[in-house]
């Protein structure tokens, strides 16, 4: 999921696990996200965004993740596109219905009292659920009902190409990015040169992860701008409208890395393919260095301010 060489083949041939954690502003700093491989951010209802935190590579990840919430329609597109394991707490009906009729495993904290999640830490429900990753890993590993799900969850992909040997053309120079979804929604990073990685901020301040109780941290992140539609009448218990991503389509898109921004295009023709990342001005297809990612998902409309 982030290119690193994994020597252990037992843990190279594990099923990735995808936990969907909130970006609720009451509820930071989330517990996890530097202890991920791939982080995947996306619109949820208003424009407000949830984060999909995939784990793989790591021996073990050594603390509980979240704060753990439900899925929403672009799950099916992530197991779809990673085959990661997805484990949440609750769901709408309409979605867990469309993941019940693609297929996709899934593992809902709210059903049959899976015992990998826990109530903890200083918020009251629905802000209080974490997720222990390595007690679940060691449950697919031992075979049972959770092993089941994840053998449905299929041969592991990879959203990105990766060479240890890639080099990332030259591009323009940013020395910090802030996404707008909303007037009221915005999020970014920083480059800084001394770490060589991207610091990233939240409502303009920065984030940190409560686990490591350091500055949330990248190597790369990817911007994918994609279409919605706004499902009127289909409304969360705040009264907001949920939404759909477009995911099988084609698009614009930024790359950042090494402190510098290139433009970018996506293409997905079918749900059963993984996204083709290819650079605007060449055509070049995108490979990067190993390293963990951001992927952005925001709508068509947002703002992308570069400084």
């Amino acid at each position: 999921m982030n290119g690193l060489t994994v020597v252990d083949p037992e843990i190279a041939a594990r099923v990735p696990i995808l936990v969907t954690i909130e970006n609720n502003p009451i509820a930071r700093p989330p517990s996890g996200l530097n202890l991920a491989d791939l982080v995947i951010e996306a619109p949820v209802e208003g424009n407000t965004t949830r984060f999909g935190a995939i784990y793989m590579c790591r021996d073990q990840v050594g603390a509980a993740v979240g704060p753990v919430r439900s899925v929403r329609y672009f799950n099916l597109d992530l197991w779809q596109q990673t085959r990661a394991l997805t484990f949440h707490f609750g769901g709408a009906g309409a979605v867990l219905g469309r993941l019940q009729r693609n297929d996709m495993p899934y593992v809902n904290g709210l059903s049959n009292e899976w015992p990998y999640f826990f109530r903890a830490g200083p918020w009251a429900a629905p802000h209080n659920v974490y997720f222990d990753v390595d007690a679940a890993r060691a449950a697919m590993e031992e075979g049972g009902a959770l092993a089941r799900h994840a053998e449905r969850a299929g041969e592991v992909r990879s959203p990105f190409a990766f060479d240890p040997k890639a080099r990332v053309p030259d591009g323009r120079a940013v020395g910090s990015v802030s996404i707008w979804t909303a007037n009221f929604w915005n999020f970014g990073w920083v480059w800084d040169a001394g770490t060589q990685l991207w610091l990233r901020t939240d409502g303009g301040a920065a984030n940190f992860d409560r686990v490591t109780d350091s500055r949330i941290t990248t190597n790369t992140v990817i911007v994918q701008i994609v279409g919605q539609q706004i499902l009127v009448g289909e409304n969360d218990p705040g009264g907001y409208p949920r939404r759909a991503l477009f995911l099988v389509e084609r698009g614009d898109g930024i790359l950042y890395r090494d402190g510098q921004a290139h433009e970018v295009r996506w293409e997905r023709d079918d749900a059963d393919e993984v996204t083709r990342w290819t650079y605007a001005d060449s055509g070049d297809p995108v490979i990067l260095p190993p390293g963990r990612i951001w992927w952005e998902i925001v709508p068509i409309g947002s703002s992308i301010i570069e400084n």
